[in-house]
């Protein structure tokens, strides 16, 4: 197995979370969104993983907007979180070895422990 090399490996893990996610019951009503919305989700999805992983400054835009107006709709609970998380693992470890790959899981783990604080803060 390999690590995560280029932009199409980026989108071969996003998509295969992606499809874990609509695939959970609990997780997939939070992604129910009209197809033009959902494929620029996944355009910016895509480029905030390649930026993150090869400093290509294709991700433009803050992280939290999207996941606060999400909140107000559908609340992100830990729950949410902790199966979000898990489906990334899952998807991360089916695909790919090496540093790359341990540093999306770890950098999800640490972008989550963010965004549910700061949407659960009583938890």
């Amino acid at each position: 197995m390999r690590d995560l090399e280029n932009r199409d490996d980026v989108k071969k893990l996003v998509n295969t979370f992606y499809g874990y996610v609509h695939a959970d019951p609990l997780m997939a009503p939070v992604f129910v969104m009209p197809k033009e919305q959902f494929d620029r989700h996944l355009e910016r999805t895509y480029n905030f993983w390649e930026n993150w992983l090869f400093q290509t400054g294709s991700y433009k835009g803050g992280l939290m907007w999207a996941h606060i107006e999400k909140n107000m709709t559908h609340p992100i609970t830990t729950e949410l979180f902790e199966h979000w998380l898990a489906h990334w693992f899952r998807a991360t470890d089916e695909l790919f070895k090496g540093p790359r790959a341990i540093f999306v899981k770890d950098k999800a783990l640490e972008l989550g422990q963010i965004m549910n604080a700061k949407l659960n803060p009583k938890q």
